[in-house]
């Protein structure tokens, strides 16, 4: 295995580059649970999970609740913001702007993400 450079060491890694990879993270596993549950509604096995997921304990369904509400929140949070850069680049596509709003998607999908889990 080759080294790394030890430049690549000693810089920070931007959290506009941390923004744009757990939106495709978000979005890749968002996948796989719409896909999932396709496969298992077309199967017919929607009481079975449902039965199995009504005997989970508080805690774990708790897990399993914010695991499809923190990603789909944060997931449409980046959506939105890039209707807003699509529609106004001149004004929203400038580095502090990109830095500031990256920050504002990741504060805002903890409170969202509760909310959203009170609602259900």
């Amino acid at each position: 295995m080759k080294n790394i450079s030890p430049h690549v060491n000693i810089y920070k890694f931007p959290i506009t580059a941390i923004s744009s990879i757990a939106t495709r993270i978000t979005g890749l596993s968002l996948t796989g649970i719409y896909v999932g549950s396709g496969i298992v509604c077309f199967f017919d096995k929607k009481d079975y999970l449902k039965d199995q997921y009504d005997k989970l304990s508080y805690i774990n369904k708790k897990i399993i609740n914010y695991s499809i509400i923190g990603p789909s929140v944060y997931h449409s949070l980046g959506g939105f913001r890039h209707i807003i850069w699509d529609k106004y680049p001149e004004i929203f596509l400038k580095n502090n702007s990109v830095k500031k709003s990256s920050f504002l998607i990741f504060s805002l999908t903890v409170p969202f993400s509760y909310l959203f889990e009170k609602l259900i």
